[in-house]
């Protein structure tokens, strides 16, 4: 089967497998969602409390490569986005890839750069803007100059004109991720005397910009954090106790600082983390009983932590129809697979797979593409067997 008739037929760019080889999910694989309505049902239990009371939440999700940490993150994501519009501001970030850089202050910087804040004022009329920056409180003197300076605000133009972003709002933003080092002279210009070099800085930063949240009518700011494990190949083993204790020290928020939480947006912490990250944060917890550390004290504080297993037989079945059903031309999911299956396919798949959800998407995947090429009227056991050991599946 030539590629120019998958491509009309089936919208594929040239097949099926390449919808299913990325090696991490992302937004476009939402609507492949299948099951985990009980861990769901808790997660959108943690949104509707983050909304009524003043508090911060810390949520571990825990699984294996493959089973769906980053989907369920992005999942978290888009509830909010959908359910919570204009009272949650919802981000994702990912420990992945980051290089090394000062313990502690880069995972703030991090939450900084995962702010989009001109999506955070979307559709607000900028004397809004102004007034919610106005609000915070005056000791966070510096960070509301920040954020004048990141909104182009002029004193001499009138409230309800915006400027567009030139080189001092873009400035700022740059200096607020940890991203450029200004001059004295830059600090002037931005009304700042001190550089972010401390993480008690950094801490006055995010508090005035969870107030200016507040002000603008969020309730709470859902920071989805994936892949955390990968913080322990950033940093040496003495410096994970920094990391931890930040953690802990966040979930505390604002203690320390001279403003209560009444005049903050809660921050809601969903982490994303591998088992054998998880048993690694055990393993500190123990090896801090008689020393004395912050991880126990973390630890007493999660509010909730789920554990991803693979899936059942039946919820097996029912990605594999989402997998078979889904049309790439109108992006909908069809009535009927593109292909009948027979259930021994699908008992073949589940024992191959023992229920991992990411290796039974690139498997029916593998054996959706063949049977397309191959004009196969059915999806048998026996043919996923031989395409699959074919391609050494």
């Amino acid at each position: 089967m030539s590629d120019k008739f998958l491509r009309e037929k089936y919208g594929l760019k040239e097949r099926v497998i390449e919808d299913f080889s990325r090696d991490k999910a992302s937004e476009e694989d939402l609507k492949f969602w299948t099951n985990r309505e009980k861990e769901l049902k808790d997660w959108k239990a943690i949104l509707r409390k983050s909304v009524k009371i003043h508090k911060n939440f810390i949520i571990f999700i825990i699984g294996s490569y493959g089973r769906g940490k980053t989907l369920s993150l992005l999942k978290i994501k888009d509830e909010a986005e959908k359910n919570f519009k204009e009272i949650i501001f919802p981000v994702y970030s990912s420990f992945k890839g980051e290089e090394k850089s000062k313990p502690g202050l880069d995972f703030i910087f991090r939450i900084f750069k995962s702010i989009d804040f001109d999506k955070l004022v979307k559709n607000k009329e900028y004397n809004l803007i102004i007034d919610a920056i106005n609000k915070i409180p005056e000791n966070f003197d510096e960070s509301k100059n920040l954020l004048k300076a990141i909104y182009g605000y002029k004193k001499q133009l009138p409230l309800h004109k915006p400027t567009t972003k030139d080189e001092k709002s873009k400035m700022a933003l740059y200096f607020l991720r940890g991203e450029i080092k200004p001059t004295s002279s830059q600090l002037r210009e931005l009304g700042i005397m001190r550089k972010i070099e401390s993480i008690d800085i950094a801490k006055e930063h995010l508090a005035a910009i969870l107030c200016f949240m507040k002000n603008l009518g969020y309730e709470s700011l859902l920071l989805t954090i994936d892949e955390f494990e990968y913080l322990f190949s950033l940093v040496s083993k003495s410096q994970y106790s920094i990391y931890l204790a930040l953690l802990r020290g966040l979930y505390d928020f604002p203690i320390g600082l001279d403003v209560t939480s009444d005049r903050l947006a809660n921050m809601i912490f969903f982490i994303g983390i591998s088992e054998d990250g998880w048993n690694k944060l055990h393993e500190i917890e123990k090896k801090e009983i008689s020393e004395g550390g912050p991880t126990q004290p973390l630890m007493r504080r999660v509010d909730l932590k789920t554990i991803l297993l693979n899936f059942d037989r039946k919820n097996t079945e029912e990605l594999i129809k989402k997998v078979l059903r889904y049309n790439r031309i109108t992006k909908k999911f069809e009535e009927n697979p593109l292909i009948p299956f027979t259930k021994d396919f699908v008992d073949y798949i589940y024992e191959l797979t023992e229920g991992l959800p990411s290796a039974v998407k690139v498997r029916c995947a593998q054996v959706l593409d063949a049977g397309l090429a191959e004009k196969i009227p059915l999806l048998t056991r026996e043919y996923a067997k031989k395409i699959l050991e074919e391609r050494r599946f």
